[in-house]
């Protein structure tokens, strides 16, 4: 006991004088301390044993991947919008790991009292980040162990936009060997100059284990719940001010002789599965345009004009002068990506998908966050009027505004979005009838790519499997020829020849199972588009049935007021108007009532396409008057028109649709008056009529599209549009009516149009034959 009080004064002593010097030893000071402290006869003390760095290191840190998964976390918390991890000489073990951020770094006094401290209660303290306040991800002390569990040594560089140097410590874990207290191994700390502007790097050397590139992208997989991967908008130095978490993106790349090679990021995990890229813009003067690059669909960018009317592209907006959106769009099919990564890329879309807004190089919150449906796409969607994929899970984007007055856009009091005015409507308008357009015109070339047309389609799949045939026939050949000369089969199988025509078979009956999947589907969004359609179609009925009840007292109640005004001659006037507009109004619904009660009667009968177009014309003609368009006198060159049984409601749509398509050709081309022309007439044994119009004519690239389901040179509705204002539109009308014409053994199709006219529709239909 004595040697023992003994012993501790000759440690007081020696403390004491080595606190004295001028340069005092700290490592010394500490090993006395220590003892000191074990021989404190009245209190025991918990020590420390270096080797607790390396069980913590490998046995609470089971997996690599899992290793360096928590250290991008840890640059997450640090509010790092970056990360880089540059794999160099890591297939095999002894390799190195840089990882970088672009995070706030580390103080002095954070990485003593944080990083080097275990069981740190920083996040217990301090639950969300400094600048954009996000919830912490990483795990309570994990991640610093987790670079022990990488490699030998670790050098820590790490810079804060405060401090004009940066820290570096290097560690060599080797050192935390088994009997050698924890509080005795001294690591290097010292100041250089900064490698960056602010961030932290981490050098894990000595690689344990090798790496390969399956290893690493499992890490981005265990991080996606961290990454927002969309193109981010362009941003100010400043932004940190704003607060606003920007986003976090990661690359990881292998260094290759010297040479860096991504082996993931955004790019190589998201955007190259992307089945398009979809911009837009709003030029100076107002007009809006948008455009569609496919490389899957092997379709070249193309730029397409749209304006504030949705039928005249070159109308041209008013409050939303250089708007810019950009954003990749995603249909979720085995058939575009593969399972696994359409899962993968699926279940970040759950979490980041849809389109950010941007004022002035900042985020504004709410847009594209969670459940945030600021386009209406996944109401549209939920409506079944647009059947093509268009939910904001199917984008990843961004909207950038330029408004620097904040005249047209400026935030609410609460700084929740931006008012709502008439340049937010107008902006809403703008992007989801581009992205609407956009996507429908996507269905029109996947619909293309698959089948051409309709008669390309069928021909194609017929001579896949005519190729099938004359493969399966060469087997049966070389069978019945091994039989023959009684050689053995098995060798016979295993030749090259039998191997050469055997995997063609396979190759072409994979083809023919694809075309005729691309079939069905197209088949099954077209019978979605016509259910919607007829039952669109008895709303109309019971519309018109109802309004018939009203006619006889609008007109009384007009006849009445014609009477009452007789001597004002300015209100008699709209009165008058008014019952001009009625009269066109009951002429279209008895056009209607009598088409829709012959075609409920389901009677087919030969029609008089001189009575079909003299019907119409009545139809039409008040309408024609209001929006100056001149109906041509009708030309028939017989007086013989029947055509061969048909329903009577058909010719009213046939004649409609290929009228309001003419009138919305006539409007793009800002001609007045516009004309419409029909010539009936009889060629063998079909009829035929032409309709014509000098609207903006048809380009001979999209002469053969025309009838395709969804291709259409409208662009889609607003958000803020019914669904009958969404039906139309949508590229269906005339593959409708060439589905028509073409059950009954016709033909529609693009001729030369006469003198004075730009575009003629040709309607060829077998004649009645008694």
């Amino acid at each position: 006991m004595q040697d023992q009080r003994d012993i501790l004064e000759s440690l007081k002593k020696q403390l004491a004088a080595e606190s004295q010097q001028e340069q005092a030893d700290i490592n010394r000071i500490l090993s006395l301390s220590n003892q000191i402290a074990k021989l404190d006869p009245d209190n025991v003390r918990f020590s420390v044993d270096a080797g607790i760095i390396n069980r913590l290191g490998r046995e609470l840190v089971g997996r690599h991947e899992t290793a360096v998964s928590e250290l991008v976390k840890n640059a997450y918390d640090a509010d790092a919008t970056q990360i880089s991890l540059e794999f160099t000489d890591a297939y095999d073990f002894g390799g190195t790991l840089s990882i970088r951020d672009n995070g706030l770094g580390m103080t002095r006094e954070q990485l003593i009292n944080g990083f080097m401290r275990l069981s740190s209660a920083d996040k217990i303290h301090n639950p969300v980040s400094e600048r954009y306040k996000r919830i912490r991800a990483g795990k309570k002390g994990i991640g610093r162990f987790a670079t022990q569990r990488l490699g030998g040594s670790l050098t820590i560089i790490t810079q804060t936009l405060d401090n004009p140097k940066a820290l570096k410590v290097s560690i060599n874990w080797d050192d935390f060997q088994t009997d050698k207290d924890l509080l005795l191994v001294t690591n290097q700390i010292q100041e250089i100059d900064k490698q960056q502007e602010e961030g932290t790097i981490l050098i894990i050397e000595s690689l344990r284990e090798g790496w390969s590139d399956a290893m690493i992208k499992r890490i981005y997989r265990y991080t996606s719940e961290l990454l927002q991967p969309f193109p981010l908008s362009k941003t100010k130095k400043e932004e940190s001010e704003q607060r606003v978490d920007p986003g976090f993106q990661s690359v990881y790349y292998r260094y290759i002789n010297g040479e860096p090679t991504a082996i993931i990021d955004e790019q190589t995990a998201f955007y190259q599965h992307a089945l398009a890229n979809i911009e837009g813009y709003v030029l100076d003067d107002g007009q809006g345009c948008w455009s569609l690059k496919s490389e899957k669909l092997d379709f070249p960018e193309e730029t397409f004009l749209i304006g504030k009317d949705r039928d005249d592209s070159q109308t041209t907006f008013n409050y939303i002068k250089n708007v810019h959106f950009f954003v990749y769009y995603f249909i979720y099919d085995a058939s575009l990506m593969p399972p696994q990564t359409m899962s993968f890329i699926r279940e970040v879309a759950n979490e980041k998908g849809g389109m950010r807004i941007y004022r002035n190089g900042f985020r504004v919150l709410p847009y594209g966050e969670k459940l945030n449906d600021w386009l209406g796409m996944d109401e549209s969607s939920a409506k079944r009027v647009i059947l093509v994929a268009h939910r904001n899970i199917n984008f990843f984007g961004f909207v950038e505004i330029t408004d620097t007055s904040g005249v047209y856009f400026d935030e609410t009091s609460s700084r929740e979005g931006l008012i709502e005015n008439d340049a937010m409507k107008e902006l809403v308008d703008f992007v989801s009838r581009c992205l609407i357009s956009a996507v429908t015109k996507i269905a029109e070339l996947r619909g293309r790519k698959a089948t051409a047309s309709q008669d390309w389609s069928a021909a194609k799949a017929h001579d896949v499997s005519e190729q099938v045939d004359e493969v399966i026939t060469e087997l049966s050949t070389l069978v019945e020829m091994d039989e023959e000369k009684g050689e053995a089969r098995s060798e016979h199988f295993n030749s090259g020849k039998f191997r050469e025509v055997f995997e063609r078979l396979i190759e072409t009956r994979e083809e023919e199972k694809k075309i005729y999947e691309d079939q069905r589907r197209s088949m099954i969004s077209e019978i979605e588009m016509l259910r919607i359609l007829a039952g669109l179609g008895l709303v109309i009925g019971q519309f018109v049935h109802e309004v018939k009840r009203f006619l006889p007292a609008f007109d009384a109640d007009i006849n009445y007021l014609k009477k009452a005004l007789k001597d004002y001659a300015e209100h008699l006037e709209t009165v008058t108007r008014l019952g001009g507009n009625l009269k066109s109004f009951t002429s279209y619904t008895a056009y209607f009532d009598k088409a829709i009660s012959q075609n409920v009667l389901r009677d087919l009968v030969s029609i008089d396409l001189i009575d079909a177009v003299n019907d119409f014309e009545k139809v039409i003609e008040g309408d024609i008057r209001r929006i100056d368009i001149e109906f041509a006198q009708p030309v028939f060159d017989k007086t013989d028109l029947y055509t061969v049984p048909m329903h009577p409601s058909e010719w009213a749509s046939i004649l409609f649709n290929l009228y309001t398509n003419s009138r919305k050709a006539i409007r793009r081309q800002r001609v007045v008056p516009g004309k419409v022309f029909i010539h009936c007439g009889r060629i063998g044994d079909s009829v035929f009529l032409e309709f014509s119009d000098n609207g903006d004519g048809i380009s001979q690239e999209n002469e053969p599209l025309i009838f395709n389901a969804f291709f259409t040179t409208s662009s889609a509705a607003g958000r803020t549009a019914d669904e009958n204002d969404a039906l139309t539109g949508t590229g269906l009308g005339l593959k409708i009516l060439k589905d028509i014409i073409e059950s009954y053994g016709g033909k529609i199709f693009v001729t030369s149009p006469p003198a004075g006219y730009n575009t003629t529709l040709r309607i060829e239909i077998p004649a009645k034959t008694n």
